[in-house]
């Protein structure tokens, strides 16, 4: 399963969160390790930026937040509070995301380390005001007041031309997938990925790379960097029906496996980290990684304990044979010849060193201006310091599975954790949507992006497009909208009212059209210019008047699955035994939220996704316990 992010991600992330420029930092939340900032962005709903150290970075809804923030979450709420962001940047091609702010007339930068233990860090020009943690490292440190330096850059393999690209993974040894992996920076999946791509064998070492080999992987590293610039094809992948990663393009190591497709990387991201319970699955990472340290300490023990009796070896031989070594060394100090049966390799007078190939050891190195004894005890000494380090490593393996220990019994409280399950995702969850009462699937945008791909990918000809007679608005589709009657187009004209802004405006009616598919178009008159997610209507528009400001929430059946649906009252009476109407009102939207998911049993995300933007008023319930 997936357990974190990878530079490739953060880069598509970032592209998409362009968007959040010029919105409003509210409140910051903390839970453990866990830091999740509410931002006000004009023209959409309003979001959360969630952020858990050195694995996850993403816009996505957490269930539960404290309510009284620790201190590292009240130092960011004085800091940043209604901090205007001016500009979203990943740094260079590591897993480091930073968003520049403005506050109270100074500009500050936060900077999110998605990598190793991961840290947040807020800077004020090159001085940390404020960390997550403080760390300390070899060529770094991170602690309030001093100044902030970041970890030094990987190679950024999207900076190297075709010739860079084979003089660095020629310039490396070992395989070539971990040559990718690490040198280059790209991760184990992206290196086995362009491995695939360019039919490489992974294991094969970089020496053995042909010419042609080199350039194929080149190829598939831009044609896999062009797909996430342009052309991206976010889902979450699904085997035998569990979550077990999520990607913003397609990937050759999952062909064939099931997909579940999203508008955006961040909506699968999101989807993800709702279904997937990723936690366990890093928590599992971590036990592994300790594992992996076991092994390679275990190792290292094993060929101490070879030194040590190698060297005990070397110092007994050389006393049973203690008239040969000291002819020996006396003849090579006297600059003679060594006797006729020494089986000298090198004699080097610099170091004043004999390397000796004889009986069971192929090099064995002695200091001719020493004596046998000297020589000896030599060995021994370093027998003991072998001795030494091999105790150190022994204790530092139990240290170690004693962390493994702990790692693995989290992995289970992880696993275990009571958590509500959502119900079963369906690719048009990644918009608003709603089912009329003639059983016509509706859907609206959330945001300008979801309403650009909406109409460009789902109004077909037979669909109908409605919009509420409002600025900002979303574009709202029916489809095969041309078999439905009346009921369904009213409640088109409905849906897109209630998801417009006369819900936060408080107003109790308003008023919507619909019009054909080919009224719409994305081409603005000469002159003018038409923002991401408008479109210019052509023709005559079917109003509709006096329509009300309210929605129906309720539990309904979709194609055999029990899903919680959000619409127009008459839409959700139709489909729903168990429902509850809502209008504007004062009540605080989450803990509206919080109450009907506890109601409904699903988690608070599934129906704050429902929601619209605004203040909520339970106006009636029927058969809901609340």
């Amino acid at each position: 399963m997936k357990a974190a992010l990878s530079s490739f991600d953060l880069k598509a992330l970032v592209a998409e969160w362009q968007e959040l420029v010029g919105g409003y930092l509210d409140k910051a939340y903390q839970r453990e390790d866990e830091v999740i900032f509410r931002i006000n962005v004009p023209g959409r709903d309003r979001v959360e930026l969630y952020s858990k150290s050195g694995s996850w970075l993403c816009l996505h809804e957490v269930e539960e937040k404290p309510e009284t923030p620790p201190v590292f979450a009240q130092t960011l709420r004085r800091l940043l509070d209604n901090a205007r962001i001016t500009a979203v940047e990943q740094r260079g091609f590591d897993r480091i995301a930073v968003f520049t702010v403005e506050h109270a007339g100074e500009t500050l930068r936060i900077v999110f380390e998605v990598f190793g233990k991961g840290n947040l860090v807020v800077l004020r020009g090159d001085t940390t005001v404020a960390c997550l943690s403080t760390q300390k490292y070899k060529d770094r440190a991170v602690r309030p007041d001093e100044p902030y330096a970041f970890p030094p850059s990987d190679v950024d393999p999207l900076e190297l031309d075709r010739s860079g690209f084979g003089t660095t993974i020629r310039g490396a040894k070992g395989q070539v997938v971990r040559v990718l992996a690490s040198i280059l920076n790209l991760g184990g999946q992206y290196a086995e990925e362009l491995c695939l791509r360019a039919e490489v064998d992974k294991d094969t070492k970089v020496k053995e790379l042909t010419d042609a080999q080199l350039d194929a992987l080149y190829t598939a590293l831009n044609n896999v960097v062009v797909a996430i610039e342009q052309e991206g094809r976010p889902a979450v992948l699904l085997k035998e029906g569990r979550a077990v990663d999520a990607t913003p393009i397609d990937l050759v190591q999952y062909t064939g496996a099931e997909r579940q497709e999203f508008p955006t990387f961040n909506t699968a991201l999101s989807h993800y980290l709702d279904i997937a319970e990723p936690a366990a699955a890093a928590a599992d990472e971590v036990a592994s990684k300790y594992e992996r340290r076991i092994a390679q300490q275990e190792e290292t023990l094993q060929g101490l304990r070879d030194e040590i009796v190698r060297h005990e070896a070397q110092a007994l031989f050389l006393y049973g044979h203690y008239a040969v070594f000291d002819e020996l060394l006396r003849a090579i100090r006297e600059g003679r010849d060594p006797p006729e049966n020494a089986q000298v390799k090198a004699v080097d007078r610099k170091a004043h060193t004999v390397t000796l190939a004889i009986a069971d050891f192929d090099s064995l190195v002695l200091e001719y201006d020493k004596d046998v004894t000297a020589n000896a005890q030599a060995f021994y000494e370093r027998r003991r310091e072998a001795q030494l380090k091999a105790q150190r490593v022994q204790e530092a393996i139990e240290t170690t599975r004693r962390e493994t220990e702990a790692a693995r019994k989290k992995a289970v409280k992880v696993a275990k954790r009571p958590k509500v399950k959502g119900t079963k995702a369906m690719w048009f969850d990644a918009y608003r949507w709603t089912m009329s009462s003639e059983g016509f699937l509706i859907l609206g945008g959330r945001d300008a992006r979801t309403n650009d791909q909406l109409v460009k990918k789902h109004l077909k000809e037979g669909d109908r497009y409605a919009h509420a007679d409002l600025h900002g608005a979303p574009s709202t589709v029916v489809k095969e909208g041309s078999k439905a009657g009346e009921p369904t187009l009213r409640e088109a004209c409905e849906f897109a009212l209630v998801y417009s802004k006369a819900w936060s405006a408080g107003i109790a009616s308003g008023s919507a059209y619909w019009v054909l598919p080919e009224q719409v178009s994305k081409q603005a008159e000469s002159g003018e210019f038409l923002p991401r997610g408008a479109f210019v209507i052509r023709g005559k528009r079917n109003y509709l008047h006096d329509l009300p400001v309210r929605m129906g929430l309720g539990e309904a059946e979709i194609e055999g699955r029990r899903k919680i649906m959000g619409g127009p009252v008459s839409a959700v009476a139709a489909r729903s035994s168990k429902y509850v109407v809502l209008i504007p009102g004062k009540e605080d939207r989450e803990r509206v939220a919080k109450r009907l998911a506890a109601a409904f049993e699903v988690p608070i995300e599934e129906i704050a996704r429902i929601l619209p933007p605004g203040g909520v008023e339970i106006a009636e319930a029927v058969r809901v316990t609340l």
